[in-house]
């Protein structure tokens, strides 16, 4: 893959943006008041999703969209699902981990093509 920094960078901002709006939603504050929606949990997320959306187009300026796409998808889905496990207690299990092992040989099988 072309520039993989960037696509790092891109999918780090993206798994942030899916952490922080995880967050902002277990907030006390109602949905409905100015206080959700001025949350910096909420603010950070919005963010973390529109740096990630720059970089995903020069990203995929550069590579493959066949490629580019399902190796960064792939990649948001692995940090997403340890993020959760490490840092908010969730559960991985046996078919949770063979998800995980699928997908990333997956991924080493695109990167290669």
């Amino acid at each position: 893959m072309n520039e993989p920094w960037i696509a790092l960078i891109a999918v780090l901002c993206n798994a942030g943006a899916q952490l922080s709006m995880k967050y902002a939603g277990a907030a006390p504050q109602p949905m409905d008041s100015i206080a959700f929606w001025l949350s910096p949990w909420l603010l950070a997320a919005i963010a973390l999703y529109g740096l990630s959306f720059l970089l995903m187009v020069r990203v995929f300026a550069v590579n493959p969209l066949s490629i580019a796409t399902p190796v960064m998808a792939g990649c948001t889905f692995l940090l997403v699902t340890l993020a959760g496990w490490l840092l908010l207690g969730e559960s991985l299990g046996y078919q949770k981990l063979a998800g995980i092992g699928c997908i990333f040989f997956g991924i080493v099988l695109l990167a290669r093509a």
